[in-house]
């Protein structure tokens, strides 16, 4: 029993310490080396995640749902054969309450998860093609817009694209 107490207190004392305010994994702060300045977000301290949904919740969403995000992102591809080009691209970014986005990071990775790295003529193809992607729907609540954080995952198979996700 003493040592829950003392484990509790330890615990009790190291989160007291933290100076930093609690963040979400995948948050995404600005960083002046790779994002643009001219990036607004609506409300700094309120950036909903993906996957947190209220009922009264309009989602977030892309004009012409994902069939037409796809059309316009395979339609810009220049599909490359390239073997031994296999895994997942990630692009994570934040869409601003006026539906502009911005912040954008990528992550890449072997079909075992393990980091890799992709050919730039893919990787830096797929950036683009997202950073020009101009039809996404604000997250609303009521009559109030809200930023929120989005991502679009690839499966590269060979070098050309298989699926996007979500």
């Amino acid at each position: 029993m003493l040592k829950r107490i003392a484990f509790f207190v330890i615990m009790l004392l190291f989160l007291g310490c933290q100076s930093e305010q609690y963040k979400d994994v995948g948050d995404i702060p600005f960083d002046v080396d790779k994002d643009d300045s001219s990036f607004l977000i609506c409300n700094e301290s309120n950036i909903k995640q993906y996957y947190v949904r209220y009922s009264s919740d309009i989602p977030p969403n892309y004009e012409g749902e994902k069939r037409g995000m796809e059309k316009e992102i395979l339609g810009q591809y220049q599909s490359l054969e390239m073997a031994e080009q296999n895994g997942y691209i990630t692009i994570r970014f934040i869409v601003n309450c006026k539906g502009a986005s911005g912040r954008f990071r990528i992550e890449e990775m072997d079909f075992n998860l393990m980091p890799y790295k992709f050919d730039a003529s893919i990787s830096k193809q797929l950036m683009q093609i997202v950073k020009g992607l101009k039809g996404w729907i604000p997250r609303k609540r009521g009559d109030t817009a809200y930023d929120y954080y989005q991502h679009l995952v690839f499966k590269i198979e060979n070098g050309q694209i298989s699926k996007i996700l979500p």
